[in-house]
């Protein structure tokens, strides 16, 4: 039972920030219900122009590639960073239920746009962002299990193995790192191929 138990609290925080990202992935779904009808115009209009850019011959791949890079990589790295602090276990949740709730946002707008045809569209158009919602839930995992472990070291002078949390914290981040960087790579180079594979003009 004991052994159970400590299993449990071992994996609570994993469980929590999973259901956290389900409800907020959601919300993000159910969110277009209840815009009105102008909003879901500028959304259309919105998704067609960037949809007609990336099917277009004119798209800057070492520009797109450098955005991508910046977006994915400084967000996931300010995380990290977050961790390290005790007290931003509350905003590495809130960048992480912002983002599911943004996917969930931006597969159900896709579908709206395009009928049926949008849910294989939008499966294309998210998969490198699952990856970094991926590698996100990661690192707001382990940087909330730094940020106690600091806590309990600081405060309540609990003694462990620190200098091993800290190497496999910074291996953490040198693999996610590695993972943005071919989710940016997808997302610039193979994803204008795989649109105009499936035209959707």
């Amino acid at each position: 039972m004991k052994q159970t138990w400590k299993q449990w609290k071992k994996k609570r925080l994993f469980f929590l920030l999973f259901i956290i990202g389900t409800i907020f992935f959601a919300l993000g779904c159910l969110y277009i219900a209840i815009l009105g009808k102008e909003s879901k115009e500028i959304i259309a209009t919105s998704l067609k122009n960037f949809f007609d850019y990336i099917q277009s011959d004119h798209l800057n791949y070492s520009k797109a590639l450098t955005s991508s890079l910046i977006n994915n990589v400084f967000a996931n790295f300010l995380i990290w960073v977050i961790g390290i602090s005790i007290i931003g276990i509350p905003i590495v949740i809130g960048l992480f239920a912002f983002k599911s709730f943004m996917l969930g946002f931006s597969y159900v707008s896709i579908i709206y746009y395009y009928g049926i045809p949008g849910i294989f569209i939008g499966a294309i158009y998210i998969f490198p962002h699952i990856i970094n919602l991926f590698i996100t839930f990661l690192l707001v995992y382990y940087s909330i299990r730094f940020s106690i472990m600091l806590f309990n070291y600081l405060f309540r002078k609990k003694e462990g193995n620190h200098r091993s949390i800290v190497k496999r914290y910074i291996r953490i981040l040198i693999f996610s790192m590695l993972i943005l960087v071919l989710s940016s790579v997808i997302e610039v180079y193979l994803l204008p191929v795989l649109f105009r594979v499936f035209s959707m003009k």
